[in-house]
């Protein structure tokens, strides 16, 4: 019964991303091992869509490191604990928590040695800039945990880079890149194990990621825009900065036939994007947040809103004009999402 749940959450989670999403692209899926242990390793940009975007595009069943502030609702506890999250403790949790990741950490080992998949976000952060911040040594302690009862596993790294055209935007874009798999055990005699292990995961993150240096960061950006298709193309975007030199990057400009689109869009759904604007979405507590909020409420409330207008269509004309009401609206909604309803630029 608990794994025909998580299927079931599994499918509804993928449904309400495609319709969320214009495109979802996936580069390098090839390079997940099947049948080995696996520590996938993620840049962090866009909250809980990160995790999302993974869990149902991965081909695995992962385990994920998550923030423990979430788990301290009794509820929400049960239910992150039945979608195979893991609470970590950070530093502002209070360092009299800390000594709690030492369980955590055995646990992740056990299940590596399992033949298990796990999810971390080695930044320990998460940042809509466009660049891969400094690695945390977290991962590198599970990776001991795994190999101090089993040497010889054969854990494998996958490093991804996610990467968004309108991270905050409905209708947005996004682009998951897997990396090559790195093996831990090419790197077990090193003498300086966990520092080689970072400097590798960190330099294949920066070719997944559309990684802008800290230095000139504005500049690229005013370039290029704040946000954008072209941003799912990470070798494309380095390449422009590393080779062409900033100074010579095209500038944008905007298509306003995704602004008419963007307005359809709100007056189709005219009662939810009042209640989002209104009541939700002044409660999101970081930018980062923006779309997973969003998301959470498409889950939930189109189900009760088509629920609502099935009903009152029923009773006043009859079950086929409320379902052909009910999948019309749905399949036009998800018209003027692929369409575009984004602020998308285009080269010049």
């Amino acid at each position: 019964m608990k794994h025909l749940g998580y299927i079931f959450i599994k499918f509804w989670v993928f449904v309400g991303l495609f319709c969320y999403y214009r495109k979802i692209l996936v580069v390098g899926r090839e390079n997940i091992p099947l049948e080995k242990p696996v520590l996938f390793l993620s840049n962090h940009q866009n909250a809980l869509m990160d995790v999302m975007l993974l869990a149902t595009r991965c081909h695995r069943k992962p385990w994920f490191l998550t923030r423990s502030d979430v788990f301290r609702n009794g509820f929400l506890k049960s239910v992150f604990s039945f979608l195979q999250m893991l609470p970590i403790y950070r530093i502002r949790d209070g360092r009299a928590n800390l000594h709690k990741n030492r369980g955590v950490f055995e646990q992740c080992g056990q299940l590596l040695k399992a033949g298990e998949a796990i999810l971390v976000f080695p930044e320990a952060n998460h940042s809509l800039r466009r660049r891969v911040r400094p690695l945390s040594k977290g991962f590198t302690r599970i990776i001991h945990a795994a190999l101090e009862h089993n040497p010889d596993l054969d854990l494998q790294l996958v490093p991804v880079g996610q990467n968004y055209a309108h991270p905050r935007q409905v209708g947005d874009s996004a682009a998951i890149h897997f990396g090559k798999p790195i093996a831990v055990q090419q790197y077990l005699n090193s003498p300086n194990f966990a520092a080689n292990i970072m400097d590798e995961v960190r330099e294949s993150l920066k070719r997944l990621t559309a990684h802008i240096p800290e230095e000139g960061y504005g500049a690229v950006t005013q370039k290029l825009g704040e946000e954008g298709e072209i941003y799912l193309q990470p070798e494309r975007v380095n390449s422009m900065i590393a080779e062409t030199g900033v100074e010579t990057i095209p500038a944008q400009r905007s298509n306003p036939a995704h602004k008419i689109n963007r307005v359809l869009f709100a007056l189709w759904n005219l009662p939810l994007v009042v209640l989002w604007r209104l009541l939700l979405k002044p409660k999101v507590p970081e930018p980062e947040f923006e779309a997973t909020f969003r998301f959470g409420f498409v889950l939930v409330a189109y189900p009760f809103f088509y629920g609502l207008c099935g009903l009152i269509l029923w009773n006043m004309y009859d079950i086929k004009t409320a379902c052909l009401f009910i999948l019309g609206h749905a399949v036009f909604n998800v018209f003027l999402v692929k369409l575009g309803i984004t602020s998308a630029v285009q080269r010049k």
